[in-house]
């Protein structure tokens, strides 16, 4: 079992094993307005749940989730908590981040107590789940982003979820990572020039875009909602494969984007509807009010499958800097 394959099935244990006393001890001192940074997958699923739960509950507190290398374009004079989050602890944008704040007002969320962002914080929050072996992360973005929904619903006065809530979710996670997909879905992914995800976001959409660049070495492009339709199509090219999310909020579109597949030669699949647009169905299990983890699941599931087609090691990137795997942790 690889690395990655090891971690998918811990981001699930700790969905099964949530200790939500430990994040609501962490949270109740981080008081608005808050800005939150990250870089990569720390940023896309954990400030896409943040947002979706924001609106949910109608909160008005102000919290600005940035990618932390853009700290220049925020005073640090208009926030009362700065929450950084990196699970090697070492990401460069996130150090630089920390120097601009009092270490009272910095809380950290990272691997290690010893690493050089818990140092420069006030508060710190261990990561349940662990340092993360896999190139690709995986089971930290679903503990980063239940701790960020986790904040909203604190800030609102809401309970946070209980282990009991999110045994359903659990169940759906495991059956998507392990669901046998059809194989002509990862040879499509594989004679394509670029896959695009297009629809409803929460976070999923850049991060599954993320992973297939990382994982698959493939060109990948997330357009949020119908953007897909007013420009981007032309220079989809025959062969190329779209995934349209959350494609049940779309249905009054469903006639453009047939037209679109019919024009430019693609191959067309949603998730989370049953019409009869695609040539093949995806068989995913979606919970509501959960359904990014669940999808996000099943794209690990088939990013693993397009791996062993390919031959590619899923545990070895041939680019990526990623900060704390095969090196040393501090």
């Amino acid at each position: 079992m690889t690395n990655l394959e090891s971690e998918i099935q811990s981001g699930t244990k700790f969905l099964r094993n949530f200790d939500g006393e430990k994040i609501q001890e962490f949270v109740k001192n981080i008081k608005p307005p808050i800005l939150i940074a990250a870089m990569g997958s720390s940023y896309y699923m954990p400030s896409g749940r943040l947002r979706s739960i924001t609106r949910i509950v109608n909160l008005n507190e102000k919290i600005d989730y940035i990618f932390a290398s853009e700290i220049y374009n925020y005073n640090p004079k208009n926030y009362n908590s700065l929450l950084l989050i990196s699970n090697s602890g070492k990401t460069r944008e996130i150090m630089e981040c920390a120097k601009k704040f009092p270490k009272e007002k910095v809380f950290a969320v990272t691997s290690s107590k010893n690493s050089p962002l818990a140092k420069l914080a006030g508060k710190i929050y261990i990561l349940q789940s662990g340092k993360e072996k896999a190139v690709a992360a995986t089971k930290s973005i679903v503990e980063q982003s239940m701790l960020c929904a986790s904040l909203v619903l604190h800030l609102a006065k809401k309970p946070i979820p209980t282990r009991e809530k999110l045994g359903s979710v659990v169940k759906a996670m495991e059956k998507n990572s392990k669901i046998d997909i059809p194989h002509k879905i990862p040879v499509l992914v594989s004679g394509a020039r670029t896959v695009y995800f297009a629809g409803g976001d929460s976070g999923i959409g850049y991060e599954i875009s993320l992973k297939f660049m990382e994982l698959a070495k493939k060109k990948s492009k997330f357009i949020p909602g119908t953007q897909i339709l007013h420009g981007p199509e032309e220079v989809i090219e025959k062969g190329d494969v779209v995934f349209l999310l959350f494609a049940d909020k779309y249905k009054v579109y469903f006639d453009r984007f047939k037209e679109m597949r019919n024009k430019t030669g693609c191959h067309l699949f949603l998730i989370g509807s049953k019409n009869p647009l695609t040539e093949l169905a995806l068989e995913i299990e979606l919970v509501k009010g959960y359904k990014p983890y669940c999808i996000l699941a099943y794209f690990w599931n088939l990013l693993k499958d397009f791996a062993t087609l390919k031959g590619y090691n899923l545990d070895k990137a041939e680019k990526i800097s990623k900060i704390g795997v095969g090196t040393k942790q501090s």
